[in-house]
């Protein structure tokens, strides 16, 4: 209730239940909003008014990650129902815990890195006389090159395959590094996307064959560090633009509502209307595809 500055009387507002503070543009030019947030999941083509929605959800947390959150559980869900889907495009709220439980699943997770993390020692491997040290950096594996000058740059190595091992329970996923050596360039693989636990099979040393700790005993963030696609290559250049593309699904239920506003209160009643803009849209592309068939 607010006083009326004419009258003095008091003015009851209604509040919807479902409105929260969200942030917005981002983590790093954060914008505080308030309202209803909604998930959508959506797959398309090359061609126009191709989309379909697959799936949504309300956002009911506020926090930045919540949605990152809400999302992992669709992506969850909707792989039993879509056996062949590859992976998922998605923005930088996505940090390792996300990752690492989309490449269990045996999807793709494709984004940028995050902007706070620094390069992390990840071991030093004696293939040759000089032997190689490796960190993570920028989402993969780099080479620790000491100049004349004391200064120490970061080589890429080189990514020649990325491997994807399906297990019963979960999968595993492998970079297949070729590491370039004055000797004889080495062939070299580390496991990436998952931070492995106690719970999860030993790893073994490359050299000796010994178990190793997981990556939780040891405390190293695999998931966080070590990206299946890393963003400086080129399938990550080719695949990641289609994520700014993916915003013109929210671009385009704002203006399906009147002033840009949800017209509705409570998340049940606002669930209808999301409802049937998702169906208007899928029948729309349905439409289309079956027009560009015959």
């Amino acid at each position: 209730m607010t006083a009326e500055p004419v009258t003095g009387g008091g003015r009851n507002h209604r509040v919807d239940p479902a409105a929260r503070t969200y942030y917005e543009n981002g983590e790093k030019a954060k914008k505080k909003v308030r309202g209803t947030k909604w998930f959508f999941a959506s797959g398309r083509d090359d061609g126009y008014w191709s989309r379909v929605i697959l799936s949504f959800s309300h956002v009911a947390g506020g926090a930045y990650e919540d949605e990152a959150a809400f999302a992992v559980r669709q992506f969850t869900a909707l792989k039993s129902a879509l056996p062949h889907c590859m992976g998922i495009v998605y923005d930088g709220a996505f940090r390792g815990v996300y990752r690492d439980a989309l490449a269990r699943l045996g999807l793709l997770a494709v984004n940028k890195q995050h902007g706070s993390l620094t390069p992390v020692f990840y071991e030093k491997i004696k293939t040759c006389r000089s032997g190689h040290e490796l960190w993570c950096n920028d989402g993969r594996i780099a080479e620790s090159i000491r100049l004349d000058d004391g200064t120490r740059v970061f080589e890429p190595v080189p990514i020649i395959k990325l491997e994807h091992r399906a297990g019963s329970a979960k999968s595993r996923w492998y970079h297949r590094l070729r590491i370039p050596c004055r000797h004889q360039a080495h062939d070299y693989r580390v496991p990436v996307g998952i931070t492995t636990t106690a719970e999860d099979r030993t790893l073994r040393c490359v050299d000796s064959g010994r178990p190793l700790k997981s990556d939780s005993e040891r405390g190293f963030h695999r998931a966080e560090h070590l990206q299946q696609i890393p963003q400086d290559t080129l399938a990550h250049q080719l695949v990641y633009p289609y994520r700014a593309d993916s915003e013109s699904v929210r671009s385009q239920f704002d203006l399906s509502l009147w002033n840009r506003r949800m017209i509705a209160y409570g998340v049940e009643r606002q669930k209808l209307f999301v409802l049937g803009f998702a169906l208007s849209q899928n029948a729309t592309s349905h439409q289309l595809h079956l027009s560009k068939a015959a």
